[in-house]
This record gives C-alpha cells, structure tokens and sequence, in this order.
C-alpha cells in the first residue's frame, strides 16, 4: 500500500496559526457619565464642598440677623473627596512582542484603559451601600410601589431632573427581577406598567425608562447571597473628582535590566457622596 502524506507525518512542518488576540470584556464606565465630574488641578489632593444652611424669609420689617452658616446643613457638609492613583503596568519583553501576532502595545494600553474603567465604576457603585435614603431591603422582592418611593424621596429631596436607576443584571432580568413585574399569571405578559413600558420588555427585553427612572445595568455592583444594592439618583447625589485623566506611558524597562518596555496606565481621581437627599439605595433579591 502506497504511503500518504498526511497532517501526522508532517506535524513538525505545519505551522500554527495564532489569531490576534480576543480580550475579555467588561462593563465599562456606566456611572461616571451619570454624577457631578469636579475638575481638580493644581494644589491639594482633598476636595471639599460646603453647603450653606437655608435662610427662612420673615413676615414683618424688623428682621434678625441670620447667619450665612455651613455647619449645621442637613446634607454632610463638606463633602470630601481625597484623590488618588489607579493604574495598572505590564512588562512587554522584547522577545514576546516581537513573537506575537497583532500590535501588543495596542492591546496592553486597551487592556489597561478598560481595567481603569472598571476601577472607576465600581468605586462610585461602591457609595451606593453609604446613601442614607434605602427603598426595600435584603431579602426584598423588587415592586412597582419602590419606584414611586424612591421618586418620592428624591423629589422630596429636591433633586432635580433626570433620574437615574442603576442595577444588576439580576435585578433587571432575574426570576423576581424588573422585567417580572410585567407578568401578571403564568404563561401570560401584560403592560402592567403605565405607557408602554411591559409592551417594550416583551419586544426588547429592555425599557430605557421606568416609571420616571432612565435605567441602567451594571454588571460592576456587588452582589451578596441573592441581593444587590443599586440606586436611584439624579446627578448631584455623587461628585467624582478629577485630578488628572487617563495617561499612558511606555518606558524601558526596569532601567535596562529587562528587555523590553513597561507600559503604564494611570488617573488620579476621587469620589464621595455630595448630596444624600438626592440618592435612595435599591437594594432588593436578583433570584428566588
């Protein structure tokens, strides 16, 4: 029997063909586009705002002296945002870059830009347990009544428009979930909601807005046992400060005792709660 020429017997001359790298995604920045952004140059690295008691109009011509006061506000005054540093570096051998297909300096600084992104949302979700205002609770099951309590809230909070609800995944599509609320019986969806809002669920899986509310998901909030916190705000519940934007470097490596480049990314920034009123945590059951 003749011998054939076959991928066994030619292992060692077949080449491996490596395609440019896929990068594992995640959630870029959700909520920084939704709170106070404070510029911060120059000097200093905490940043404070004070708040100014109301003044109370009198109804006769011999007024009282009433002090401009910054004291005693009945939001936290001030509220301090101490900047810091967040960056991440690779070491890219010389060897390494030169063996791998694709542009690796492309892909570290996307690499590094997207794990400031994630610092960056997640530090701000990370207030949302802080806001004093809570509608629900652990073990909660979200319904239509904690919209209108927290629109109550923030609206007796003076808060101005838009409102933002941002939530997990879970708290939009799990099985006791937002998008649940438009299920009625089994087997069965109806607009529960006013307007159009179940009709849009059924069609897309999604509404853009709820009872008031323009919704977000998040995939950065933290998730304990089967609940979450997210949180219902307009703009001036957070501030996030900003010393310094996102900055990439490359130097040679380790002053040449490596062969290759660092590449480095950084931001300085820093956040805080800047008006509690304006924020109500949404903390309620992703699953059964």
């Amino acid at each position: 029997m003749a011998l054939e020429t076959t991928v066994t017997t030619l292992t060692e001359a077949i080449p491996v063909i490596k395609e440019v790298a896929m990068l594992e995604l995640d959630d870029g920045e959700i909520i920084p586009p939704l709170v106070r952004r404070v510029p911060f140059p120059g000097p200093g690295v905490q940043h404070d705002t004070p708040f100014v008691v109301r003044l109370t109009s009198e109804t006769d011509d011999s007024l009282t002296n009433q002090a401009l006061d910054t004291g005693t506000s009945d939001e936290t005054s001030p509220a301090s945002a101490t900047v810091g540093v967040h960056g991440s570096t690779v070491l890219l051998k010389e060897i390494a870059v030169l063996a791998t297909p694709g542009d690796i300096y492309s892909i570290a600084g996307q690499m590094i830009g997207q794990a400031n992104a994630v610092r960056k949302d997640k530090d701000l979700a990370a207030l949302f347990t802080s806001i004093t205002q809570i509608q629900g609770g652990a073990n909660n099951d979200i319904l239509p009544s904690d919209f209108y309590g927290a629109y109550k809230k923030l609206r007796q909070g003076i808060a101005p428009l838009p409102y933002n609800f941002v939530c997990t995944p879970g708290q939009f599509w799990g099985t006791v979930g937002i998008a649940q609320l438009t299920e009625t019986t089994a087997n069965k969806i109806v607009a529960s909601f006013v307007g159009s809002v179940g009709d849009d669920i059924v069609r897309s899986g999604f509404a853009g807005m709820i009872l008031g509310f323009n919704m977000y998901i998040d995939n950065n909030l933290t998730v304990t046992s089967n609940n979450a916190s997210g949180c219902a705000f307009s703009r001036d519940a957070f501030k996030l400060v900003e010393k310094r934007g996102f900055r990439i470097e490359v130097d040679i490596a380790d002053s040449g005792k490596e062969v290759g480049d660092q590449v480095t990314g950084s931001e300085i920034w820093g956040e805080a709660i800047l008006r509690a009123k304006h924020g109500a945590e949404m903390q309620f059951n992703e699953v059964t």
